[in-house]
């Protein structure tokens, strides 16, 4: 008889299937060490309804990684209130910070292996029949599924790799196996991840490796912060820290710091569609799904009333009638008046929840949202003020999870600068299209994800789906932005999909940025003048913000532009 100290293993079960073996679970509380009941595991599973957003960190190769782990959660705290976990093999670390969103699942998951995932395979129920597996947790899923290819013979990043090709989701995630650290990330780098990588290894002058010094060093997190602790509390310098790439899967070795990659990222399109019926027809489903997929009982609309949001919200009430709608901006402001119009055309008056905000809450929030972004950049902040206090205003009404309109710019054509593309070629249009999708975790989303989750509120975007990118990307940009007699029509596609769903008049409403729409760069502008910064000596917004920054004891070197 066999037991496995950790959570319950399906992929365990699945090899007792084929070999006869009965496997037992004994389940670890990883924070007091004490074993829970062993419990039998049979083939026919109980269902534990899960969802789960959190912040995961890990550390290999430094002095006592478990205490350095253990800094690095208490940073991420904000994004995980509900449970924190760690578990520590040999020389690496990993730990999570958990969020419910139903159910309850601390993690790291341990077995063979151990894992940590931020984020969600929306596509889990599927994947989960297709392995003959019973159970509502993803999490749990990718696990067992990633470990039975381990146990199968599968090195741990080629089982990592072929369980997340199959996956459409957003995650960041770790795996340690024996001496490998696996780390990944979604293909457009929907869920935040950072990471620093030193080999250690000793050169000749020739640049010829002589040998390795010590075991390489590695540190990841979800958001930079909880590496710059890592680094204060250790001793180690404060840099080195960057970006983990959006669809890239890599393998560490924890003993000689060998590497190896694959790659998940978005690819061009294979085939077009040319024809505006079937771009339509294809749009409208994948858009229809993505949303489903992303509802929970816990959800609302970051809505600011332009035809993205507006399109989530018509596709929304479908299955959710009393989903909630969340607008926020100064009174009189462009988006307040936007959203009460497109709540009121669409008959969601009574779903429009507006909040009117104040010079002196922007003010209060500025720091926040400085904190939140690790930045003092003013585009940023002012971009990042209004989202944090929709997702705060949301979280106090016991709302854990928003749709947000969050890439149908990048990937229908939505800004000015498209127009200008098409005017130099169809296929300039196309190729500005793709690095902008390429590029819209830094821009875009790693802020959101930041402001929102310093609220313990999970931001959730459909036009970032799996299948609305590899539909996206197929339709002709020629049907993206299209050019008429009176000038352009942005988005062409993403308007003529939302016909029916939406009353044409949303179609014709002026759109905003949103540190516009909602008036927070009007008063960020008098916030920096009544500072002593005048206007017309440049900068202003980002020197008031500087001394923010200086005053409320944060290192520049940290929250920088």
């Amino acid at each position: 008889m066999l037991f496995f100290s950790g959570h319950s293993l399906y992929a365990l079960l699945k090899q007792s299937n084929k070999y006869g073996i009965r496997v037992y679970c004994n389940p670890v509380n990883l924070i007091s060490k004490k074993p829970e009941p062993k419990k039998l595991i049979s083939k026919k599973l109980i269902p534990i309804k899960v969802q789960t957003m959190c912040g995961i960190a890990g550390a290999a190769g430094i002095p006592d990684s478990r205490s350095g782990v253990k800094k690095m959660l208490e940073i991420l705290g904000h994004r995980g209130p509900d449970a924190c976990g760690v578990h520590t093999a040999g020389k690496v670390s990993i730990g999570n910070t958990l969020l419910k969103i139903t159910g309850d699942m601390p993690q790291p998951l341990v077995g063979r292996g151990a894992f940590v995932l931020n984020g969600e395979a929306f596509n889990f129920r599927e994947l989960a029949s297709g392995e003959g597996i019973r159970t509502d947790s993803d999490t749990e899923l990718l696990f067992s599924m990633i470990e039975a290819r381990v146990m199968e013979g599968k090195t741990p990043i080629e089982a990592v790799y072929s369980v997340l090709s199959r996956v459409n989701g957003d995650f960041a995630l770790a795996y340690a196996c024996g001496n490998e650290l696996v780390l990944a990330r979604d293909p457009v780098g929907v869920k935040p991840l950072f990471y620093c990588f030193r080999d250690n290894m000793e050169s000749s002058e020739s640049g010829k490796i002589t040998g390795n010094t010590r075991s390489p060093e590695i540190a990841f997190a979800s958001e930079k912060k909880a590496l710059h602790a890592l680094a204060s509390g250790t001793g180690g310098e404060d840099s080195g820290f960057k970006p983990f790439p959006p669809g890239l899967v890599l393998s560490i070795n924890t003993e000689n710091g060998g590497t190896a990659e694959r790659s998940l990222k978005i690819r061009p399109p294979e085939m077009r569609i040319s024809e505006e019926k079937e771009a339509v027809f294809s749009l409208r489903k994948a858009l229809e799904k993505a949303v489903g997929l992303r509802l929970t009982p816990h959800s609302g609309i970051a809505f600011s009333g332009g035809i993205d949001s507006a399109l989530v919200a018509a596709l929304a009430r479908k299955r959710k009638p009393d989903l909630p709608l969340y607008a926020v901006g100064l009174p009189g402001s462009h988006d307040i008046g936007q959203a009460e119009y497109a709540a009121e055309a669409l008959g969601l008056e009574d779903a429009l929840i507006t909040h009117f905000l104040s010079p002196e809450e922007i003010e209060a929030a500025v720091p926040q949202v400085i904190y939140a972004t690790e930045s003092t950049d003013p585009m940023k902040i002012s971009i990042g003020l209004p989202l944090y206090i929709v997702s705060k205003i949301a979280r106090e009404n016991g709302v854990k999870v928003l749709l947000t309109g969050q890439g149908a710019d990048e990937l229908f054509g939505g800004y000015r600068r498209h127009e200008a593309f098409l005017e130099e070629g169809a296929d300039v249009l196309d190729r500005e299209i793709f690095s902008d999708l390429e590029n819209i975790s830094t821009i875009n989303l790693e802020r959101d994800d930041m402001v929102t989750m310093a609220n313990a509120v999970e931001l959730r975007v459909p036009f970032l789906d799996r299948e609305v990118i590899k539909v996206g990307l197929a339709i002709r940009p020629e049907r993206k932005v299209l050019k008429t007699d009176g000038g352009y029509s942005r988005k062409h596609v993403l308007r003529k999909a939302a016909e029916g769903l939406l009353p044409p008049e949303l179609f014709r409403k002026e759109k905003k940025a949103m540190q516009y729409g909602t008036g927070v760069q009007k008063v960020l502008d008098k916030l920096a003048r009544d500072a002593g910064f005048p206007k017309k000596e440049g900068n202003h917004i980002e020197k008031y913000l500087v001394t923010v920054s200086r005053e409320k004891g944060f290192k520049l070197n940290r929250f920088s532009s």
